[in-house]
């Protein structure tokens, strides 16, 4: 037995020198990881493939495959790993193999690294620029006689001690291009030949405050990097990491050119079969920032940049180390890997987008699992405690792949040769060293050179749409309600500056929001328009009123002079587009109509707050009604959000800090928005809208007699569809990396390197401001409204106690009636009589008034809960009603929970709801349907004439329904899986805004299962909370005059889980369109 072991530890290290543990140790170590992953079928598999190889020598080793057999049969371990690893070693693929690869000397904590010791970023946000730059004893090494005792010979050893990384082997076979640090430790992109000789840097730059890294070699002759160009930090650490964009540079004249204008990093471009560039993008604008980093695929001159895998997807958080398959276009293999916890290293899968882009839908297998089901985990240590640790694979062939790995905790990282059979076969590794970056020495047919398709003196960009309403952005919304696009541009973060989610307001967002004008949008859903080159560019498509239907969250850039070409809104990148004539391909490019006062960011002081000073702050002031909207009273706050806590202490910006108005402060909390992190889905339509703001709802009723001038809505819902920001400006601390102001540095390097691109948004709010003074908006007007005179109305028969109200019920016999609408899934109505009532209130606000009296002539069934997500699954089984958003950020879930089973479903429409009336009536044989309001009205009162069923507007509904309550404090969280924070967290005053009754305490902060709390004198749940409900009825104002002529606007009744009881009551009526979902709204039947 020992000599065996000292046989096989003779394969695993060139010199015993090196090793820091006995060799007896190393080698169990070795043969215990061994056998984990020992599959008799699947060495027989790859062998069986060998044997299809022209001149393999099936004879010898299929002798030994059958000594295998015996071996395994018998339980020797130690002759089991030797012939297995003799068989797989034979494939032909490694016939006089050299493999290149990073060599680093770490010493005895070798086997307990993790990648960041070998040359990588500590961490899954940041780039080259955040690594260390010194402290290793690295070398490019070439390893060769692969079946046998491993021979190394250096190829090139910095003479300091940097890392060399990121390393590629160029089509040719002989030149290799990396990333090391220069004796100043600066990141540079250098070459080198296989033979040791010619290293030199290959970008050369005359910027001293640039760094570049992460290259890639160009089928032109071109490279491409990525550098600090941008002057960008990464928001959510305030800056404290630097990010790294993409550039293209040609070696013989020096020139180069931003291609990416993205706002975080961007890693390891690389050459597809077809010519194009694969690379991947972290992105978090309005996003979750834990699980955005998406593989996208672009010509080399950067036009047609398309997501190629993950846009839109929660698993997995990121994805690194991509590389294409040979043959194929699209197939490539990748590293998943988690955001905190694991750097870079992970899990290794087989991808392939033509079978799907997102999550699971194109995973081929996860190797060496490939039995084993990929699971669609959402978590944010995602590999954390996984084994084996794969990092930098390389494909020799569709089925072979060379791949750095770490195969327990307490393994070495060495070099293997993985397969889709689920073999994985040691090739080399050194005790007291890691190996990475494994390269296979071979020539390649250099892919085709795409042509350049920029105009590069050109300073814009054409956008073509050819059907906005095509892919998922805009199900069910009717052709011809999109009127206009609002076109806005992102601009990004400072380094060391703050620029976490609270930095441009509350629930807002990272970045500055520039709105850069509107454009028409043709009757059949096409548009054709410019927009500015280099510049990322987002879009809004609004309905007649000016608001937002639908929100991109994600950019596109077009370049100098590029058409950038969109199907529809979010479509299926999968799907052929149908060649067709519209009425935009008619048409020249539409030129924007950029907004009174120019381009400029959204900042409240400028565009809100001179809204409410002519409109509201005559009565709203500090001597007057609550709440104050008097201006420039400001709130500043210092909080623990400091950069660096992830990232290098020694970079820590400033602590965060909130500097906002007291008018800020006292408007958001009456704005429904998505927040800086909302779902990564693509959300539905109107989910946001402006109609579900209460702010909007309130002014709408006529609060007071306010009447806003079209442009004042329009202004307010640019405001409510950009977040609600405070802000629209940066903080520019000084880099710790450069001498320059960073604000004038980006605008130079943007005009020198992106054709002049450079955005000036501090002359740009200047000069609206200077505007302003010259435009002065009319002065503020109190307005004194006459209090309408409704005249009271009664009936005898109403209103009558809860024992008379069952008394009624009990009269027509049984009162309840099931119905199975599929096995095992039943509802259940309860019987509600006949009667008249008095519907609406007088006293309540103009929507709801004047009151008439109404009468149901005859009893109906009405089902005694919301419709379930169970049940709504019976019609629909794809239906999912996802998940109620959470504040903050750090985000390591889609939120709460709205998609149990026994939660009313939500997130439908009208239209949906009333298919699935007809859908079930047609199953089960009787007639559903919605209920109308005034059904709805008498059903909820159940003989009473209050607020509630149960009482007036100041009662305690804590047993009776889910409103808006003091379980709304705990929406204030914080932290990483944010959690309730105490009420003397300095989040608390400012996340506990959402308006709710403080007196009370339901139990439930979302929504809740239905049928918690008690039911009405009728038996029915829920009527005033949990979530609202469609009714069959078509809006129209009181007086009730029945059922009016259908129409597109439908009627809305009951309350929420986040309405104030105010808004909640009997006789509370909303309008919603027939086609719009909602996320706090589903509905009932009779």
């Amino acid at each position: 037995m020992k000599l065996k072991l000292s046989l096989l530890f003779t394969l695993l290290c060139v010199s015993t020198a090196w090793c820091s543990i006995p060799p007896e140790q190393a080698a169990a170590m070795r043969l215990k990881a061994e056998m984990e992953f020992f599959d008799i079928e699947s060495v027989r598999q790859a062998f069986n493939d060998f044997s299809r190889t022209p001149l393999y020598d099936t004879a010898r080793y299929g002798a030994l495959m059958k000594e295998l057999e015996q071996a395994a049969k018998s339980g020797n371990e130690e002759q089991i790993v030797k012939l297995k690893r003799e068989i797989l070693l034979s494939n032909p693929l490694l016939d006089n193999a050299k493999v290149i690869v990073g060599r680093y000397r770490i010493g005895s904590k070798a086997r307990s690294v993790m990648a960041p010791s070998l040359g990588t970023q500590n961490n899954n946000w940041s780039n080259q620029s955040s690594s260390a730059r010194k402290g290793f004893d690295a070398e490019i090494a070439e390893l060769s006689n692969l079946r046998g005792h491993i021979e190394s010979r250096t190829i090139y050893k910095p003479k300091h001690s940097t890392s060399v990384t990121d390393m590629l082997l160029h089509w040719d076979g002989e030149r290799i291009l990396f990333t090391a640090a220069d004796e100043n430790e600066r990141w540079g992109v250098y070459e080198v030949n296989r033979d040791g000789s010619n290293m030199h840097k290959v970008i050369q730059s005359e910027e001293p405050d640039l760094e570049f890294f992460d290259g890639a070699y160009m089928p032109s002759g071109r490279i491409i990097a990525m550098s600090n160009i941008g002057y960008q930090g990464v928001p959510c650490v305030n800056g404290s990491d630097q990010v790294g964009n993409m550039i293209s540079y040609e070696p013989e004249t020096g020139a180069m050119r931003r291609m990416t204008f993205d706002q975080d990093a961007n890693w390891h471009p690389r050459v597809m079969n077809n010519g194009r560039l694969m690379y991947v993008r972290w992105e978090y604008t309005d996003l979750t920032h834990y699980y955005s980093r998406f593989v996208m695929h672009a010509n080399p001159d950067g036009t047609e940049t398309k997501a190629l895998y993950g846009s839109g997807g929660w698993f997995p958080n990121s994805i690194f180390d991509v590389q294409p398959l040979p043959g194929g276009n699209n197939t490539f293999v990748g590293i998943i890997s988690g955001h905190h916890g694991v750097a870079r290293s992970g899990r290794l899968i087989l991808f392939d987008p033509s079978m799907g882009r997102k999550e699971t839908k194109g995973m081929i297998q996860e190797m060496p699992f490939s039995k084993r089901e990929i699971v669609p985990i959402i978590k944010d240590e995602l590999v954390n405690g996984v084994w084996p640790q794969f990092i930098k694979p390389y494909p020799i062939s569709d089925k072979y792949f060379l791949v750095s790995a770490k195969l327990t905790e307490d393994s070495l990282w060495g070099i293997y040769l993985v397969d889709v059979y689920d073999n994985m076969t040691l090739i080399a590794e050194f005790e007291d060293e890691g190996l990475i970056n494994p390269i296979i020495v071979n020539k390649r047919p250099t892919p085709p050179i795409i042509p350049d398709r920029i105009k590069p003196d050109d300073k814009e960009a054409t956008v073509f749409i050819q059907d906005i309403y095509q892919g998922e952005g805009l199900p069910g919304v009717p052709v011809g309600t999109v009127k206009k696009l609002r076109v806005f541009a992102y601009e990004y973060t400072y380094n060391t500056s703050e620029s976490d989610h609270i930095a441009q307001g509350i629930q807002s967002g990272w970045d500055i929001k520039r709105n850069l004008g509107e454009v028409d949008v043709e009757a059949d859903g096409s548009a054709i328009f410019k927009i500015p080159a280099n510049t990322p560019v987002s879009f809004q498509p609004l309905d007649e009123e000016g608001r937002a239907i639908q929100w991109m969250r994600s950019w596109v850039t077009g370049m100098p002079g590029e058409v950038v070409s969109c199907v529809g809104c979010h479509e299926d990148q999968n799907s052929m587009p149908i060649p067709k004539r519209v009425i935009a391909s008619t048409k020249a490019p539409a030129k924007l109509q950029t907004p009174e006062g120019g381009v400029r960011s959204f900042t409240f002081d400028l565009e809100i707050q001179p809204i409410l000073d002519r409109n509201c702050v005559a009565c709203h002031n500090k001597d007057g009604a609550s709440p104050d909207f008097t201006g420039g009273v400001k709130v500043v706050e210092a909080n623990d959000a400091t950069a660096g806590s992830y990232g290098s202490p020694s970079r820590k910006a400033e602590s965060g800090r909130l500097d906002l108005t007291q008018s800020y402060l006292n408007l958001h909390p009456y704005v429904n928005r998505q927040g800086p992190e909302a779902d990564i889905y693509v959300m539905k339509p109107y989910e946001y809208h402006a109609s579900t703001s209460e702010l909007v709802r309130i002014l709408k009723a006529g609060h007071h007699g306010v009447e806003l001038t079209d442009k004042e809505w329009r202004t307010i819902y640019n405001w409510i569809d950009f977040n609600a920001p405070h802000h629209g400006r940066f903080v520019h601390n000084k880099a710790w990396f450069s001498p320059y102001d960073q604000y004038e540095r980006r605008i130079e390097l943007a005009n020198k390197y992106a054709n002049g691109a450079g955005v000036e948004w501090k002359r740009e709010l200047e000069e609206f401001a200077e505007w302003q003074k010259n435009n002065p908006a009319p002065a503020a007007v109190r307005r004194e409204v006459e209090k309408p005179n409704y005249k009271d109305v009664s009936t005898k028969k109403f209103p009558f106690t809860e024992a008379e109200a069952r008394e009624m019920a009990e009269r027509y016999g049984d009162e309840r009636r099931t119905i199975e609408i599929a096995p095992g899934v039943k509802m259940t109505f309860v019987r509600i009589p006949a009667g008249t009532f008095v519907m609406g209130n007088n006293n309540r606000g103009r929507g709801n008034a004047p009151a008439s009296v109404v009468k149901i002539s005859r009893p109906f069934w009405m089902s005694e809960t919301e419709v379930t997500n169970r049940q709504y699954n019976v019609f629909d089984p794809s239906h999912d009603s996802r998940f109620t958003a959470q504040f903050w950020k750090d985000h390591v879930g889609p939120g709460y929970a709205a998609n149990r089973p026994d939660q009313p479903v939500t997130r439908i429409s009208w239209n949906q709801a009333v298919e699935f009336c007809k859908a079930i009536s047609e199953k089960c044989g009787v007639e559903i349907a919605l209920p109308t309001e005034a059904q709805w009205e008498w059903a909820c009162r159940a003989g009473s004439e209050t607020d509630f069923w149960f009482g007036d507007i100041n009662a305690d509904f804590s047993k009776q329904e889910n409103m808006a309550d003091q379980s709304l404090r705990k929406m204030a969280v914080s932290g990483v899986d944010p959690q309730p924070v105490a009420e003397d967290n300095w989040v608390f005053k400012y996340y506990t805004y959402m308006p709710r009754e403080d007196s009370v305490n339901d139990g439930t902060m979302t929504i809740a299962d239905v049928a918690k709390y008690e039911p009405n004198a009728w038996g029915l749940y829920d009527m005033h909370g949990n979530v609202a409900e469609f009714t069959r009825s078509t809006y129209a104002p009181y007086p009730y005059k029945g059922e009016p002529e259908e129409g597109n606007d439908k009627v809305v009744r009951g309350g929420t889980w986040d309405s104030h009881p105010k808004n909640s009551t009997a006789y509370a009526r909303k309008s919603y369109l027939a086609w719009q979902p909602g996320n706090n709204v589903g509905f009932r039947v009779v």
